[in-house]
């Protein structure tokens, strides 16, 4: 390379670490940002405040959550372990301290250091140098749910909506763009699924998460597909983003949500979003059943009225809510 070369990319290298530190630095000043707000504030492009964050995420000084960035302090980084520990224990079940360092690829003595501060403050239980999750998570969740500020009313208007249809009636809600299920409920004829409280899914393989999604800007759809993709579960699966953003359309003009055996096979649904006055909260209402009982008129007609005259019941009782 010349010199001139050099004296050339030499500003601009300079340049590009500056503009690093100064998006820091007015993330660690407000928090969180957007791209739209970083590259108004600093002057410069989106497109190059979308090429420093990338970095900086690649580098986890910055994490991204659904478009929004915020700083990545090193005391935040230092709460990894705990928190892959944790996750590992859910799926294991119950482990030793070697186990779960094999499993996260760290030490026995570190894996240990945390299990025993873990176990202190009742997080998780040991019995004869085998770990496990403790119950005090039951009492966080439940308390996540209630906080909810809906939940009474959707829990009642899940119910009756099983009892009437005979079939599985949940309702689930956006967090971190995925799916939450926050409630079901059983009718006399209703088929036992894998759908158990807090399944997280992907937003875009159910009737619930894309009567969700049909309530959110196209930009904030096309960040949740960014970072969660199109994943396929089943043959019928939406996998593609125009395919997806054409049914988001038919799903706000007809007024709900179909699962097509998207994400099981034999199994369809029909979903209506809930949107409720008293805060953010993005949710959605549906009755699943067995392909061969949701055909028909039961399915465009009658299980539609009764999904959406459910979501309206909850979004109307919401208004009241303190």
């Amino acid at each position: 390379m010349s010199s001139d070369e050099r004296a050339g990319k030499a500003p601009r290298t300079v340049q590009a670490v500056e503009t690093a530190f100064e998006i820091l630095a007015y993330l660690e000043t407000h928090g969180q940002s957007g791209v739209t707000e970083l590259a108004d504030a600093l002057g410069t492009s989106k497109s190059a405040v979308h090429r420093h964050l990338a970095t900086l995420v690649e580098a986890d000084r910055v994490t991204n959550v659904d478009g929004t960035y915020r700083p990545t302090t090193q005391n935040v980084r230092g709460v990894g372990p705990v928190f892959e520990i944790i996750e590992t224990l859910n799926e294991m079940d119950s482990a030793t301290p070697e186990e779960v360092a094999a499993s996260t690829d760290r030490s026995v003595s570190a894996v240990t250091a945390y299990l025993d501060r873990l176990e202190e403050l009742a997080y998780v239980v040991e019995q004869d140098g085998t770990y496990r999750n403790g119950l005090k998570y039951l009492d966080i969740g439940e308390r996540v749910k209630y906080n909810t500020g809906i939940f009474d009313i959707v829990a009642e208007e899940v119910d009756k909506l099983a009892a009437e249809s005979g079939e599985l009636a949940l309702f689930s809600v956006i967090e971190h763009g995925q799916n939450v299920l926050l409630y079901k409920a059983h009718g006399e004829d209703a088929i036992q699924t894998t759908h158990e409280i807090g399944l997280r899914e992907p937003m875009h393989i159910s009737g619930l998460g894309k009567a969700i999604l049909a309530e959110l800007s196209d930009e904030r759809v096309r960040r949740i597909v960014d970072r969660h993709g199109l994943a396929s579960f089943t043959e019928h699966t939406i996998t593609d983003r125009e395919a997806l953003f054409d049914s988001l359309g038919d799903i706000r003009e007809r007024g709900y949500a179909l699962d097509m055996e998207e994400a099981k096979p034999g199994l369809r649904c029909v979903a209506a979003s809930v949107s409720c006055e008293s805060g953010p909260l993005h949710g959605a209402v549906s009755i699943a059943a067995p392909k061969s009982r949701m055909q028909g008129d039961r399915l465009e007609r009658q299980i539609p009225e009764l999904v959406k005259g459910a979501a309206n019941v909850i979004e109307l009782n919401s208004i009241y809510v303190e």
